[in-house]
C-alpha cells in the first residue's frame, strides 16, 4: 500500500503583496485646510474693520510734511483755499491703499475674494473721491494738469486686477493730487507773506464757489440714490411708505456698506469744504447747517454690534440697520438741499 500512497505536495510559499495604506495622509491635509480656513476667517474679520477717518487739518499737516512741501525759510505758510479738500482726498486714497488687506475690491484670491462688506464700502468711498476730484479740477486755477490726470485715473476700471490694476490707478491719482497740492502750496509764496512779498507775489488760487454748488447737487443726488436703495432693503421708505421693489436678501449688506462708505468719505470731504469755502459758507449764513450736515454724516458711522445686517430696530443687537442708515442719508440730503438753496 505504501507504493500507492500519494506523496504530499511540497509546501508552496504564498507571497502576499501588501497594499500601500494612504489613509494617514488625509489627516494632515484636513489639518492644513482647517488652519487655512481659520487664518482666512481671522484675516477677513480684521480686513473688514472700517478705517478711522482723518481730520482735514491733520491731513494738511501730514501732506505738508513731505520734503517738497516743507518751508525752510521760516515763518508759517498760509493755507490756500482748496488745500484741505486736496489733502483729504489724498488721505482717503492712502487709506484705501494701505488699510489692513489693502484695496480689496479687485481681489481674485481668498480671503479677499470671499469678502463683500469691505469691497462695497470701497465702492462708496471711491465714488465720492471721484466726484470731489472732478469738482476741484473745475474749481482751482492751480494744478489743473495733475488734477485732470487724477480724474482720468479715478475714472478707470477700479475693479480690475489685470493691467492696469486698480491699485496702479489709485496710486497714480494719489500722486497727481500730491502734485496739485504742492503747486497750490507754492502759489502762496515761500513763507508768511510780507507787505513787499504781497505786492510781488501772485495771489493764491481761490476755488470757484459755483463749483461747490454743483458738487453739492451731485452729493445730494448720491445721497438720494443711497436712501432709495436702503429703503428697498426693508421694503419701506424712512417716512413709512411701502416700497414695491425690495433688495434681494443676499445683497442687503452690500447696499448697507456701500452707504457706509459713501457717508464715511463725505463726512471728511464736506468737513474739508467747510474750511476751504469758509468765507462763502459763512457769508451765506449756512455755517450752522453745514456743521449739522457733517455731524449727521459722522453719526451714521456708529459701530454695528451685530455680525450681520438685520432688520430689527435701532443700532442694537437686533437692529434695523438699513432703515437707520436711510434716516441719516435722508436728513443729510435735506440739509444739502437747504444749503444749496442759500449759497
Amino acid at each position: 500500500m505504501a507504493l500507492f500512497r500519494k506523496k504530499k505536495a511540497p509546501l508552496s510559499r504564498t507571497e502576499v503583496l501588501e497594499t500601500p495604506q494612504y489613509g494617514w495622509i488625509w489627516k494632515p491635509l484636513v489639518g492644513l485646510v482647517a488652519i487655512y480656513l481659520l487664518v482666512c476667517i481671522v484675516l477677513g474679520i480684521w480686513w473688514s474693520w472700517t478705517p478711522a477717518p482723518m481730520d482735514p487739518k491733520q491731513a494738511v499737516e501730514m501732506q505738508r510734511g513731505f520734503p517738497q512741501s516743507v518751508d525752510t525759510g521760516g515763518g508759517e505758510k498760509p493755507v490756500p483755499p482748496g488745500e484741505a479738500l486736496l489733502a483729504s482726498n489724498i488721505a482717503i486714497l492712502d487709506t484705501l491703499l494701505h488699510k489692513p488687506g489693502g484695496y480689496l475690491r479687485n481681489d481674485v484670491m481668498p480671503p479677499g475674494l470671499w469678502l463683500d462688506n469691505m469691497p462695497n464700502w470701497e465702492a462708496g468711498v471711491t465714488r465720492q473721491v471721484r466726484d470731489a476730484v472732478a469738482m476741484l479740477g473745475g474749481a482751482l486755477t492751480v494744478g489743473n494738469a495733475p488734477l485732470s490726470q487724477a480724474s482720468e485715473s479715478l475714472g478707470g476700471d477700479l475693479d480690475s486686477w489685470r493691467w492696469p490694476a486698480s491699485e496702479t490707478l489709485l496710486k497714480s491719482a494719489r500722486n497727481n493730487l500730491g502734485e496739485a497740492f504742492t503747486a497750490l502750496e507754492n502759489s502762496a509764496g515761500p513763507g508768511a507773506p510780507t507787505q513787499d512779498a504781497a505786492a510781488s507775489t501772485e495771489p493764491a488760487a481761490v476755488p470757484d464757489a459755483a463749483a461747490l454748488t454743483e458738487w453739492l447737487a451731485q452729493v445730494q443726488q448720491r445721497l438720494r440714490t443711497q436712501t432709495r436703495q436702503l429703503a428697498a432693503n426693508v421694503g419701506q421708505s424712512p417716512n413709512g411708505d411701502q416700497q414695491t421693489d425690495s433688495t434681494p436678501w443676499l445683497r442687503i449688506d452690500n447696499v448697507f456698506f456701500e452707504a457706509r462708505g459713501t457717508t464715511w468719505a463725505l463726512a471728511q470731504l464736506l468737513q474739508a469744504a467747510r474750511i476751504d469755502y469758509a468765507d462763502v459758507i459763512d457769508g451765506s449764513g449756512v455755517g450752522a447747517d453745514f456743521d449739522q450736515l457733517v455731524a449727521e454724516l459722522k453719526s451714521s458711522q456708529a459701530r454695528v454690534w451685530s455680525p450681520v445686517i438685520l432688520n430689527g430696530s435701532g443700532f442694537g443687537l437686533f437692529a434695523n440697520h438699513s432703515l437707520m442708515m436711510a434716516n441719516y442719508t435722508v436728513r443729510a440730503s435735506q440739509l444739502v438741499e437747504k444749503i444749496r438753496s442759500r449759497l
